[in-house]
């Protein structure tokens, strides 16, 4: 199991049992709200903003917290629900709103590299935008002329945030994150 706090956990476990299929965003909204609150603190300088997108005319809705500083981004996680994942489609357009979020965020960064997450359920695609470089990983896959494209690979998604290596990872980040954080002169 994961090497969060019980109630995180337990948070996560509900949210599963709530919806079996794992068709529902809105059930994980609690659990992330949980998560990146312990991971940034309610007693910290960070603010935790969810924000929803809807898609199209459509009655999906995807869920974006951005962390930010003093106003400023400094990481953002994107949650869809964990039955989307099997289709292309919908990592496809995962992978678009990570980029096209990037593109927004960057102009008012206060630290050299932006993290994000995509998340279907608890399984995590980590996002790193370098700000001096304005590369982003994982590289975007161009369309072939011919043959069908995965623009969104199942590997980019490739650990799980209630397992020890997925749990571990996102921490990491988190920590890095942070750090760079340190370095941002407080505002007058």
């Amino acid at each position: 199991m994961a090497e969060w706090p019980l109630h995180v956990t337990q948070s996560f476990n509900s949210a599963a049992a709530s919806d079996p299929a794992g068709t529902d965003s809105s059930v994980l909204y609690g659990p992330y709200t949980r998560l990146l609150c312990n991971l940034f603190s309610f007693d910290g300088p960070y603010e935790v903003l969810p924000q929803y997108q809807i898609q199209g005319d459509s009655i999906n809705v995807t869920t974006i917290f951005v962390i930010e500083l003093q106003r400023r981004p400094v990481f953002w996680m994107e949650v869809n629900p964990s039955a989307s994942f099997r289709f292309s489609s919908k990592r496809k357009e995962a992978d678009s709103q990570m980029r096209k979020r990037v593109a927004d965020m960057r102009v008012n960064l206060a630290i050299p590299v932006l993290h994000g997450v995509s998340a279907f359920g608890t399984r995590l695609c980590f996002y790193r935008y370098d700000a001096r470089s304005q590369e982003l990983t994982p590289h975007r896959i161009l369309a072939h002329p011919t043959l069908v494209t995965e623009f969104a690979p199942t590997d980019n998604w490739n650990c799980d945030l209630l397992q020890a290596d997925g749990a571990q990872r996102l921490k990491q980040v988190v920590e890095e994150v942070k750090e760079m954080c340190s370095q941002i002169q407080p505002l007058a």
